[in-house]
């Protein structure tokens, strides 16, 4: 079978699994893990933060900067769409008893004067605004890319407003290396977190990145979340040696543009989607409707090419290290033979 439906499907390489079998190990709750160690000084100092804390996903991260971020009865301003609000179980009401305020973007971009707007209006008789969580990539929008730019500006504001910015950056390796912008993320925003499993090819693992006083707390809501861990070295070795292999991820990138370009040179009158694709790893096929879109689903499955829905009408095609050159034509083949 050909998977396209997630990049978090990537198995790790023999070269990542033997990180495992010699990672210098240590007791990670009383932080001496060297390897671990090693991984949060090396992804704080990539991205310009003061410290970092390795935990075992990327909800997990997102979660505890919520927690750490906002009080009860809060709100967080984020996209409609966005993965924090939609993807994670409604583990923000449960946990940090926080709701979330939508506003309105294009490609996971949010207007700056409409976070303006949005925070005013909060000042009478609704919940005070705490956080501003941005997603990069943005996985709703096809993987869309936001400037990095484009945080700096939010990040601004959310001085002025005192209040923090979060970036679920899941997929942010993707947009860091297709845009080519700066590392330091540590001085655009309070908190970000990004995800070992999703692309790079580690079999576990995020890391979460603050100042000191924001990673000691959570150390702690990491403890209480049932995410201490002893000898974890062993995984972090795993996510430190995918790390290092990050750049090709711009590979993913031309594999889906590939099977992109294809798409839009051939398509005709008598194909049943509108293809949109946004410089990173995915290509999204937007059906007329749900009953056409999980027919395509099965029809793909039938010739060996897994996919899955965005949402109800769009079909999500995501390219990872496991899609080699030669199935890019099979993958072709069974969308043009299936459409």
């Amino acid at each position: 079978m050909i998977d396209l439906r997630s990049d978090t499907v990537t198995k790790p390489d023999k070269d990542i699994l033997q990180e495992a079998l010699e990672a210098e190990l240590g007791d990670d709750e009383y932080g001496e893990d060297p390897t671990v160690n090693h991984l949060q000084k090396k992804c704080s100092q990539l991205l310009g933060f003061e410290d970092a804390l390795f935990v075992s996903s990327g909800l997990m991260g997102n979660q505890v900067s919520l927690l750490i971020h906002n009080t009860p009865g809060s709100e967080v301003i984020t996209t409609s769409d966005s993965h924090i609000k939609n993807y994670e179980h409604g583990a923000a009401s449960f946990l940090s008893r926080v709701q979330f305020r939508e506003v309105e973007h294009e490609n996971g971009i949010i207007n700056i004067d409409e976070i303006a707007t949005t925070f005013e209006k909060s000042k009478v008789n609704k919940p005070n605004i705490k956080t501003i969580a941005v997603e990069n990539t943005h996985l709703a929008s096809g993987g869309s890319i936001v400037p990095y730019e484009h945080i700096k500006n939010i990040y601004e504001l959310s001085q002025e407003l005192n209040v923090n910015l979060h970036i679920d950056g899941a997929r942010v390796w993707h947009a860091i290396l297709q845009e080519k912008s700066s590392l330091n993320y540590g001085s655009v925003c309070d908190s970000l977190t990004f995800c070992f499993s999703k692309a790079l090819g580690a079999p576990i693992g995020s890391m979460l990145l603050g100042s000191k006083e924001f990673i000691k707390d959570a150390r702690e809501y990491r403890k209480i979340l049932g995410g201490g861990t002893r000898q974890v070295g062993v995984i972090a070795s795993m996510a430190n040696k995918a790390l290092d292999k990050r750049q090709r991820l711009l590979e993913d990138h031309l594999k889906a543009k590939h099977v992109y370009m294809d798409l839009v040179d051939k398509k005709n009158e008598n194909v049943e989607f509108n293809v949109k694709y946004q410089d990173t790893n995915m290509v999204f096929l937007e059906f007329e409707n749900n009953q056409i879109a999980n027919k395509f689903i099965e029809k793909l499955k039938n010739q060996k090419v897994l996919s899955g829905l965005i949402n109800k009408n769009t079909v999500r095609l995501v390219f990872h290290k496991d899609i080699v050159d030669d199935d890019l034509e099979v993958i072709k083949e069974a969308i043009y033979s299936s459409s």
